[in-house]
């Protein structure tokens, strides 16, 4: 059973919580019973046995307690109910005794306060334990709750972020593609099949939480054909791969296409000059590193703040927080250059984790 099972199980499952406290309950009390049979008569190990059915009772009726006074917080009541209980189960447990023992040669009672005094102690220690396991599995329970609650949060948010990913995409594509349509331009139909590719893979790709970087990949270098074509001669791109193509390593999708989408309309608003764009891709054990860098007019740098990469930065944050991605942003008055860096994880260790 994996760990995610695993505490599902415990989650929404009382019993496991009990099995465990009288399994090591059970542990404990070994010792006793095993010198009961090895050396006493048989009258004192079903002493033992009935006196167990009786403790049984208290310590669910300490639970009851707990729920009636402990989780409100009347802690005083608690602890004075808890205490004069235990008091009064010790009391009939030494009465019993005495009862059932009786007729017994060899048993020696001692009088009656010094025995309830001496065990008294220990008594308290059982309302302790019993309480403090109680405390720390509704804790433990509450913490899983809340982390589970966040997680479900953080993937409708990631799935929110996600599906405005399309729609910013077509937007800006078909932007691009109107001029074009009004021109009735040749070069239509070949941009509407290469949008087609990308718009299936937006569409069924994102359903998974992770996809195969050299996918993600191709979706870079889909978008640059599109473009490619559109421009013709006024883009000069250098696309510089070097991940290897078995690489078993997954990315989240379209976590990269907005960086591309940037740099193109950076590029754009370059007054008499190419689009100019130099891409490179690494991947140097589980980092991947994807770094662009396009010319750009200082003056109409409008898209920097743009949603798509505001929306992406979100992203960022949610799937890759902390130190397990690096995103630089730097600028001069002829290029703007980002440099990503994401720490990956293979298909299997993500099968490990989803426990599929």
């Amino acid at each position: 059973m994996n760990t995610w099972r695993q505490k599902r199980f415990l989650l929404y499952k009382r019993w496991p919580w009990h099995a465990l406290f009288w399994t090591g309950y059970v542990v404990f009390r070994l010792w006793p019973y095993y010198i009961t049979l090895k050396y006493y008569k048989r009258i004192y190990l079903e002493y033992m046995l009935l006196s167990e059915v009786i403790f049984v009772f208290i310590v669910y009726f300490t639970l009851w307690l707990y729920r009636s006074f402990f989780e409100t917080k009347k802690f005083f009541l608690y602890f004075l109910i808890g205490a004069v209980s235990w008091t009064l189960y010790l009391y009939g447990k030494t009465l019993f005794q005495q009862y059932y023992l009786r007729d017994e040669a060899n048993f020696q009672s001692g009088p009656f306060m010094n025995i309830l005094l001496s065990s008294l102690p220990i008594m308290f220690v059982y309302l302790l334990f019993i309480t403090s396991c109680k405390y720390f599995k509704d804790g433990y329970i509450a913490q899983q709750f809340e982390a589970e609650r966040k997680q479900q949060q953080l993937v409708a948010e990631i799935n929110n972020l996600k599906s405005q990913i399309a729609p910013h995409f077509l937007f800006n594509t078909l932007n691009n593609l109107y001029g074009l349509a009004v021109d009735k331009s040749d070069k239509l139909p070949g941009l509407m099949l290469r949008l087609s590719d990308l718009l299936r893979h937006s569409l069924y790709e994102t359903e998974k939480p992770l996809v195969a970087i050299n996918d993600e990949v191709n979706v870079l270098k889909s978008y640059m054909e599109l473009e490619r074509v559109r421009l013709e001669d006024d883009l000069k791109l250098e696309f510089e791969n070097n991940i290897p193509e078995d690489s078993p390593y997954q990315i989240a999708p379209l976590i990269l296409i907005v960086f591309m989408e940037n740099a193109f309309k950076h590029s754009k608003l370059v007054q008499s000059a190419a689009v100019n764009i130099y891409i490179k891709t690494d991947l140097e054990k589980d980092w991947f590193t994807l770094m662009i860098r396009n010319n750009h007019n200082v003056d109409k740098n409008s898209s920097a703040n743009g949603i798509g990469l505001a929306n992406v930065k979100r992203r960022l944050e949610v799937l890759y927080p902390g130190r397990l991605h690096r995103l630089e942003i730097s600028t001069n008055e002829n290029f703007y250059t980002i440099n990503l860096q994401l720490q990956l994880v293979k298909a299997a260790e993500m099968t490990d984790v989803n426990g599929a």
